[in-house]
């Protein structure tokens, strides 16, 4: 049996409200002549929840000066993204995950893949280049397969409107 995830197969909500945060999806830049600057997003899947963490590190040091009260300052930022994706199995954004994670070649070559975690209701989105550091499947169905994606965020994470597939 085949699903077909659109806007018409949501249920329809009283007076037409939103439901921001609850239709989230994960999109890959991918394709022929996909660049970060004219991405070719495609879709990976719909995410059933995730984990989006930003840290940063910070230098601090105690002296009579500060009171003994800590001064310091961020020396480092990191971000981590961990996500339950589920999707329609082997579709290409999958295999191009996979494909990443097994050739050494493409690993080395790319060194990192762009996503875009994009709310559907509202058109905003997180767009950031990772590496996955796990993918791994979580529930097998015929037409469905749910994914655990882990990833590492490189560099900083952009937050924007309107997004838009290209066609």
């Amino acid at each position: 049996m085949s699903i077909t995830i659109a806007k018409e197969n949501y249920p329809a909500l009283p007076n037409e409200t939103g439901t921001s945060g609850k239709r989230e999806v994960i999109y890959l830049n991918y394709g022929a002549n996909a660049t970060a600057e004219a991405p070719k997003w495609i879709v990976l899947g719909g995410l059933k929840s995730h984990t989006f963490s930003i840290s940063a590190n910070v230098s601090t040091v105690q002296t009579k000066e500060t009171g003994y009260w800590a001064d310091g300052g961020v020396t480092s930022k990191t971000a981590e993204l961990s996500a339950d994706v589920v999707m329609k199995r082997d579709n290409e954004a999958q295999k191009a995950i996979e494909a990443f994670m097994l050739n050494d070649d493409i690993t080395a070559e790319k060194n990192a893949l762009m996503f875009a975690i994009v709310d559907l209701d509202t058109k905003e989105y997180t767009k950031f280049w990772a590496v996955p550091s796990s993918w791994e499947t979580t529930a097998d169905g015929e037409d469905l397969i749910s994914k655990s994606l882990s990833a590492t965020i490189i560099g900083k994470p952009e937050q924007a409107t309107g997004f838009k597939l290209t066609e």
